[in-house]
């Protein structure tokens, strides 16, 4: 069931909602019997400039909406053994005061799927200058840090306030684990998690613990794609030149209507011509902070334009995901994989006879391409024969938010039906990693172990007998922004909660949705080098 109220919003959902939530919200979702046990929330990045100044007839060279934010970021800086203190302090040197990546050496690249980023000269009528509230190109605004900020204090309504789930106050004597923290080596992702965090624990006491933010290498980071993945950029890029052609007449009615803004005209046949990169996501990338910031934009790019480069940019780069499972697991399969660990350690930290040190929540800072491939993994319909993305799916919006919560409830009545694939015959072999993807029912990393207990209703203590159903008296809801996933495999009669409905999955219709996306680091590389 979706939540009935929502949090104003930006015109066309440029920003995401979040939760109202009011005592009803509460007392429908999170009723005493379901035990909150441990949840990952993966967030989106907030607001941010364009990546690269295109589109100079329209697009400022100079942003001056960080006055806020460029102290913070200088102090980032300095703590992570960067300084630009030499670059002086009006902004007139961007390119060394604003930095992309976390780290001078880190980089990564998203080779020419999107295009090559070059950067336009100042337009005659720009008469904007560099000042101490320049940003840099994909640098986190004033704007975006307060959404990001905006998010973590919602968290801290419904997690700390409401639910008692975390604690209080994070202070020197509290356990050092309750939370997990990652990030991208994006600037923008590690200072948007800096500021969720300050929303959700605003005022940190002077002895609280210090917390471990943890970041990887571009090339083991598996919270976006990783575009030496050379299957899946073939698979990708054959999939988007099927999807454009099949929306070709609305692609060619979208191009013919930005024809008729004289400012976007030069752009586009200078970089747009046929054959070369699609223009919805470039055009989408500048219109949309523009608008966001409410900084003026010419007659005829408006709110109903800028949903259409929203829904085409989703056609061009994100829809191939929906289509194709192989494409999915390549880019994303791999956090699918964490994450599914990070529900199994929960269950066993929260079956364990002394308390597990295991985090209570994990936050992942980090960007459109995590969000949009995890939704296409949760929405994946294995009993069609055809997978398409939801009519009008567009790109997910800035500080766009998912929650995994993991709960336990021994009080309701179980399904009283099991799920249709525990009744198929098992694969004939013995090795979960042998089984082929299409054929899964639960991830590689889910032990047999987890399976061999009795429930708490009966006489605890494990058992060495596996039994398919141990694990019923444990449930996985998913949130996207203010709103419940309704996962298909969880539509089973067997595989959700008898009185919550297909909203609330067992842990097997969960484990059952994400099984053939779950890809370990060895089967991810080798699907890479197929042919």
């Amino acid at each position: 069931m979706a939540p009935s109220n929502t949090s104003s919003m930006a015109p066309n959902a440029l920003r995401a909602p979040l939760p109202t939530l009011t005592p009803e919200f509460v007392a429908e979702h999170y009723p005493s019997q379901l035990r909150l046990v441990h949840v990952d929330l993966l967030h989106r990045h907030g607001e941010r400039t364009p990546v690269s100044h295109r589109i100079p007839e329209i697009s400022p060279k100079y942003w001056n909406i960080c006055a806020k934010g460029n102290p913070l970021h200088q102090d980032f800086l300095k703590a992570v053994g960067c300084s630009t203190e030499s670059a002086g302090g009006d902004g007139t040197d961007r390119s060394v005061q604003w930095q992309n990546h976390i780290f001078k050496n880190a980089t990564r690249s998203g080779g020419t799927i999107f295009g090559v980023s070059s950067v336009a000269a100042q337009h005659p009528s720009d008469t904007s200058q560099p000042t101490k509230a320049t940003c840099g190109f994909g640098q986190l605004t004033d704007t975006g840090r307060q959404s990001m900020a905006a998010l973590g204090a919602n968290m801290r309504e419904l997690y700390v306030d409401a639910l008692r789930f975390l604690p209080n106050t994070l202070q020197a004597d509290s356990r050092s684990d309750t939370l997990y923290l990652r990030t991208t080596i994006y600037t923008r992702a590690f200072e948007s998690l800096q500021h969720v965090l300050g929303g959700l624990y605003p005022e940190m006491p002077a002895d609280s613990p210090k917390l471990r933010v943890h970041v990887r290498p571009s090339d083991r980071d598996n919270l976006f794609p990783d575009f030496g993945c050379k299957h899946m950029v073939k698979q990708f890029m054959k999939l988007n030149a099927q999807n454009i052609e099949r929306n070709k007449a609305e692609f060619q009615q979208l191009h013919q209507d930005m024809l008729k803004i004289p400012s976007l005209r030069s752009y586009l046949d200078a970089d747009h011509k046929s054959g070369k990169a699609q223009a919805a996501i470039s055009v989408m990338d500048v219109v949309a902070p523009m608008r966001i910031h409410d900084m003026p934009l010419p007659q005829g790019i408006n709110d109903e334009l800028i949903g259409r480069l929203s829904r085409m940019a989703s056609v061009e780069y994100l829809h191939s995901a929906w289509q194709s499972s192989a494409v999915a697991r390549m880019q994303i399969g791999r956090l699918v994989h964490e994450l599914a660990g990070n529900i199994v350690d929960a269950v066993q930290a929260d079956r364990a006879p002394i308390a597990a040190n295991q985090p209570q929540l994990g936050i992942y800072s980090s960007h459109d391409t995590t969000l949009a491939p995890l939704l296409a993994v949760f929405g994946h319909d294995a009993d069609k024969s055809t997978h398409d993305a939801p009519p009008n799916f567009e790109w997910p919006p800035y500080a766009s938010s998912m929650r995994i919560e993991l709960f336990n409830d021994t009080v309701s009545p179980h399904p009283t039906v099991q799920p249709a694939w525990e009744q198929d015959p098992a694969h004939p072999s013995a090795d979960p990693s042998k089984v082929p993807f299409d054929e899964r029912v639960r991830p590689t990393n889910v032990p047999k172990s987890l399976y061999q207990w009795t429930s708490r209703r009966q006489d605890p203590g494990p058992t060495e007998q596996v039994n398919p159903r141990a694990t019923r008296d444990y449930y996985v809801r998913v949130w996207y922004n203010d709103r419940v996933l309704l996962l298909p495999a969880c539509r089973d009669p067997g595989a959700h909660h008898s009185k919550h409905g297909p909203s609330v999955c067992t842990l097997d219709g969960f484990f059952k949705q994400i099984a053939r996306f779950a890809a370990t680091e060895k089967e991810t590389r080798v699907e890479c080098l197929a042919s």
